[in-house]
């Protein structure tokens, strides 16, 4: 085999080990005005809980953010579906992997189809669908400031 060969070899696999070096280094975003930062330009942002509270129905997955009173704040709400795929580049599990705070679950977002459907986030694939408001989805809560 040639030098070129093991030199591209080489290359290929420090890549490899490279990024997994990273992935094992990621840390939880920081803690900020009750909540993980999400998002933050000039005086406002985005704020997460830090795990998730709980598994709802749509209807009272709205109720619960609604009453909410965690860490001195209670103006906490569902997430939207933009501000979700926000939430996901923080906190999905590949990146929160040794954190374990988070389910490899399906949750609401408050983005509504229709009466019956509403947007669910998965937070390990980020994919997003809909899904009958009547089920149980795990649920985070946002709030902005």
């Amino acid at each position: 085999m040639s030098v070129k060969f093991f030199t591209i070899l080489l290359f290929v696999f420090s890549g490899i080990f490279f990024s997994m070096g990273q992935r094992a280094n990621v840390k939880a975003p920081q803690e900020k005005l009750g909540g993980y930062l999400i998002f933050e330009k000039d005086t406002h942002g985005l704020i997460a809980t830090t795990q998730d509270i709980g598994q709802f129905d749509y209807p009272n997955a709205l109720l619960a953010c609604e009453n909410l009173s965690l860490n001195g704040f209670d103006d906490w709400r569902l997430p939207t579906q933009e501000e979700f795929e926000l939430i996901h580049q923080k906190l999905n599990l590949k990146k929160m992997k040794s954190n374990n705070v988070f389910k490899s679950a399906w949750y609401w977002t408050s983005t509504e189809i229709d009466k019956e459907h509403a947007v669910t986030h998965n937070l390990n694939t980020g994919m997003q669908t809909n899904y009958f408001k009547r089920l149980n989805m795990r649920v985070i809560a946002v709030r902005s400031f």
